[in-house]
């Protein structure tokens, strides 16, 4: 039997691989890659790596999760070392419980590869603290997706809470219904919205607002994106302002 490993890849930037996972990559027979992995990331992988796409994406065609499990099996009965490359952290909605769960269930031996996920890198990356004093005292991460595509509205009273961070990944289609569920439930929509595009890749854009205008600030990012709600978001603005300040300061003294 071979053995498949399940990698975190992080958010895009390969300098956010850890070691254990960039080990792991050197060492691959054939690798399972998702549409989300740079190619940074791909040139990482030694030249008799085989790779295979199985990502999945919204509103294409994709290969079935129930197929990939397969592939996995039938290349480790095979005897092969074999990668299951995820952007972000396996488990962080990336389906690699599922696919754990799946590989032990048929006796094959699995390692789980921890990864940075976009949904704290994300406000990271955006000079936004995701808790600070004062700020916010916590955090929660979710998906705006459930299965079949449908709607997960069942967070949506996450944003009425006094000093918390709600994260949301895989929102930026559905940020029509965000906004139509947030006026039914009678949420704020003065809340401070951000959304960070690309997150650690070198076209990340941050647009920052509020709840109420969601569907512009969407309408100028693309995917994938994490949305960020909350009072944190302000810090953004005060960070930049430091950030600015320093750099003019610094063109001022190498113009003397």
């Amino acid at each position: 039997m071979g053995k498949v490993f399940l990698i975190g890849c992080g958010p895009g930037d390969y300098e956010l691989l850890t070691i254990k996972a960039y080990k792991t990559l050197q060492n691959l027979d054939i690798a399972l890659v998702d549409h989300l992995i740079t190619d940074e990331i791909l040139e990482t992988l030694p030249s008799k790596t085989k790779i295979l796409y199985v990502g999945k994406q919204k509103g294409r065609l994709s290969v079935k999760q129930e197929d990939i499990n397969k592939i996995l099996l039938e290349f480790a009965k095979s005897g092969l070392r074999i990668g299951r490359l995820k952007s972000g952290d396996p488990y962080i909605f990336g389906r690699g419980g599922e696919e754990y769960l799946f590989l032990l269930q048929n006796g094959i031996e699995v390692e789980v590869i921890p990864g940075v996920s976009s949904s704290t890198a994300g406000p990271l990356y955006a000079d936004i603290p995701i808790v600070m004093r004062d700020y916010s005292s916590g955090f929660s991460v979710v998906s705006a997706h459930l299965s079949g595509d449908r709607f997960n509205k069942d967070w949506i009273p996450l944003l009425k809470l006094r000093n918390h961070t709600v994260v949301v990944l895989m929102g930026l289609s559905r940020v029509k219904d965000i906004l139509e569920e947030a006026k039914y439930q009678g949420i704020d929509l003065r809340i401070p919205t951000a959304i960070v595009s690309n997150v650690s890749r070198s076209d990340q854009k941050v647009v920052t607002g509020t709840l109420e205008e969601i569907e512009k600030l969407a309408s100028v990012s693309q995917k994938p994106a994490v949305i960020i709600f909350g009072e944190v978001v302000n810090l953004h603005k005060k960070i930049r302002s430091y950030k600015n300040v320093t750099l003019n300061m610094g063109e001022l003294i190498w113009k003397k």
